[in-house]
């Protein structure tokens, strides 16, 4: 009796075991492409990075086109203006998105930072390695 439980027990751990490796790997597969998250005041903003796209977001689950042509997108930030700023890793150049769309190159960066974030002031900021805070000039 207890040789059957056991058996029974090993066999349902093994398919439970087969079963999570196999969802884990389809998780890894499908977030090779990643996503970026930048809250707005009524929407977010969420850009996929490799095919260098933003949309935005809505509450009631509506996605739009936002802006595109990034190339891969590595930073995403949202300012108290309304706009966007985005940070194209490929074409290493950080852009400002209007909030009725308009895009313009704000400058193009010399290495790519961690991160990218705008102060209360409106001003954008570079996070470099080790923590390490720079301005645009």
């Amino acid at each position: 009796m207890y040789g059957q439980y056991f058996s029974d027990f090993v066999r349902r751990g093994a398919v439970t075991a087969l079963f999570v490796m196999l969802f884990m790997g389809l998780i890894v597969e499908y977030s090779v492409a990643g996503m970026l998250v930048a809250e707005g005041k009524h929407s977010h903003y969420v850009a996929n990075q490799e095919e260098g796209v933003v949309y935005i977001v809505y509450g009631d689950g509506e996605w739009v086109q936002f802006a595109d042509g990034f190339g891969y997108i590595s930073g995403l930030c949202s300012a108290p203006d309304k706009s966007l700023y985005v940070l194209s890793g490929s074409q290493r150049r950080l852009y400002r998105v209007a909030a009725d769309g308009m895009v313009q190159t704000v400058c193009k960066v010399g290495s790519s930072p961690q991160a990218i974030f705008v102060d209360r002031d409106g001003d954008v900021k570079f996070v470099q390695r080790k923590g390490v805070v720079t301005e645009i000039k």
